[in-house]
């Protein structure tokens, strides 16, 4: 988790000013560090203030090995913790929590049950409600509850040009329309959480499909035909898709009042959800969005449904053509049929379900600064077939708390670096570079910008028959090339799944549990 800022150098708009969320208040170490460092050592200091130095001798190695194990992080988290999550990973697989299963493949769900989503994992607590209509036409909106974390959310899928043939002046007006989105969600006070996902997948080559039936010659030559045959299977096999859809989520806690006025319930809260969507919608087509869809039920569950199997996102494209020549087909999901139809136990560096395998990551933000559009090269698979996915979870910060970080920040800036002088230490680069960043995020603040948490997660997925571990290793050089760096979620690749390729807007913790 970090905080971005955004500055300007020559014609490119920068992205630099990044930001550890929590830093250790003591050499490096946090509260709860200090604390059991401190209950490790005592023994030892109670065993010399007794001058016992035989049992101090005996005691020092093994608090020793008991603060190492609490200070030393190892690839991102402490060996403690390291402890925790293996004891914890090997004791649910033993039990046989981590299998999954879905009702709808049981063939045991109810007409009731397939009314709302069977998911696995941190989904179960999921809920998907049909809000009242919404806009010119009237749609219904698909509402999604997740009642642990009390957040209400919809969905959209968007429509974008790219920006790979789009120029410097382009990028940094897309990068200022993101920056306008981002501080309004914030001065609202009410939306939580805006997240973006974009699935770069294998062209199921459906949509061609159909209008290759509606424009085909019937008397064209059998060489022409078998020709032109040839060339279809050729491009359909390399070519690719992008799917982009956009979460805006609001705090249970910050709507409940209004929600109660405009009715209370599932419609009152989808009410409230409303207010900002269009508002939302607008910012999206500044940033060059072509097309913005609040998707139905059905839709989000296919979206979901997709995101497990992706081979199953060529039926529903045929679904969608027929229905578009007004022929009888049944399109969309049910969403007791969205999730899985079998998880099993996921290994501990990637995650199987149904024939696929997925490899999720943590994106560790960089300490230099990046430009617009860095992460196309992420999103290029190495090998038709393949599905990369990318997410990046926005979360605005109050303006007024956001004010306060940054005078903190500036006031331990200033301080650390008065101190290093008066003591006759050199002022590093380091701290020199942090506080001309602690500065510029003043001046934007005063610009009307905002501070934004922020995270990446991003995967690649593979029919399970293929070397996960080969394209694994080719997606992480990709991510190393945009000056990223990928961390691997392991033990943890069912829920880095769900932050990377579903379009639901989990992935960003909340704060107390960052």
């Amino acid at each position: 988790m970090s905080v971005n800022a955004v500055s300007e150098q020559r014609r490119d708009r920068l992205y630099s000013g990044w930001r550890r969320e929590r830093f250790g208040w003591f050499l490096g170490l946090t509260g709860p560090q200090l604390i059991l460092c401190g209950i490790v050592a005592l023994p030892v200091l109670l065993a010399i203030g007794r001058s016992r130095w035989l049992l101090t001798l005996e005691l020092i190695p093994i608090a020793s090995v008991a603060i190492a194990l609490v200070v030393v992080p190892i690839r991102g988290r402490p060996a403690v913790r390291w402890l925790t999550d293996v004891c914890m990973y090997a004791w649910g697989k033993a039990m046989g929590w981590s299998q999954w299963r879905s009702k709808a493949a049981t063939g045991s769900a109810t007409t009731e049950e397939l009314r709302q989503p069977d998911l696995p994992g941190v989904l179960a607590g999921l809920r998907m409600h049909d809000g009242p209509p919404f806009g010119p036409t009237l749609q219904r909106v698909c509402v999604l509850q997740d009642s642990v974390a009390g957040r209400w959310a919809a969905v959209a899928r968007i429509t974008h040009p790219g920006l790979g043939a789009a120029d410097a002046e382009t990028r940094n007006h897309y990068a200022d329309q993101l920056g306008a989105l981002l501080a309004s969600a914030a001065r609202g006070e009410q939306i939580s959480r805006v997240s973006f996902v974009v699935r770069t997948v294998p062209d199921d080559g459906a949509h061609r499909a159909a209008w290759l039936a509606d424009n085909r010659w019937a008397h064209a030559p059998a060489v022409v035909t078998q020709i032109s045959a040839q060339l279809e299977n050729a491009v359909t096999s390399a070519a690719v898709r992008h799917e982009v859809y956009v979460t805006i989520a609001v705090d249970e806690r910050k709507i409940r009042r209004q929600a109660a006025q405009a009715g209370g319930g599932v419609v009152g809260r989808a009410r409230v959800l409303y207010r900002h969507l269009q508002e939302m919608e607008g910012h999206l087509r500044g940033m060059g969005a072509t097309s913005v869809e609040w998707l139905h039920t059905e839709d989000v569950a296919g979206a979901i449904r997709t995101g497990y199997n992706p081979a199953d996102a060529a039926t529903l494209e045929r679904a969608r053509q027929e229905q578009a020549r007004n022929r009888p087909t049944t399109t969309g999901v049910p969403p007791g049929a969205a999730g899985p139809v079998n998880a099993p136990a996921p290994p501990a560096r990637s995650y199987v379900h149904d024939a696929w395998t997925t490899v999720s990551y943590a994106l560790m933000l960089p300490d230099l600064p990046t430009r617009v559009g860095a992460m196309a090269q992420l999103l290029a698979p190495s090998t038709p077939g393949e599905r990369r996915t990318l997410a990046l979870h926005y979360e605005p910060q109050n303006p007024q708390k956001a004010s306060k970080e940054v005078e903190r920040d500036i006031w331990t800036a200033e301080m650390a670096e008065d101190v290093r002088r008066k003591r006759g230490f050199r002022v590093s680069r380091e701290q020199r570079r942090r506080s001309a960043e602690v500065a510029s995020h003043e001046s934007q603040l005063a610009a009307g910008h905002t501070m934004v948490r922020v995270a990446g997660a991003a995967a690649v997925t593979v029919p399970s028959t293929w070397p996960a571990e080969d394209h694994a290793a080719t997606f992480e050089a990709a991510v190393r090339a945009c000056h990223f760096r990928p961390l691997r979620l392991e033990l943890a690749q069912d829920t880095g799944f769900v932050a990377a390729c579903l379009p639901l807007g989990i992935g960003l913790p909340d704060r107390s549990a960052a």
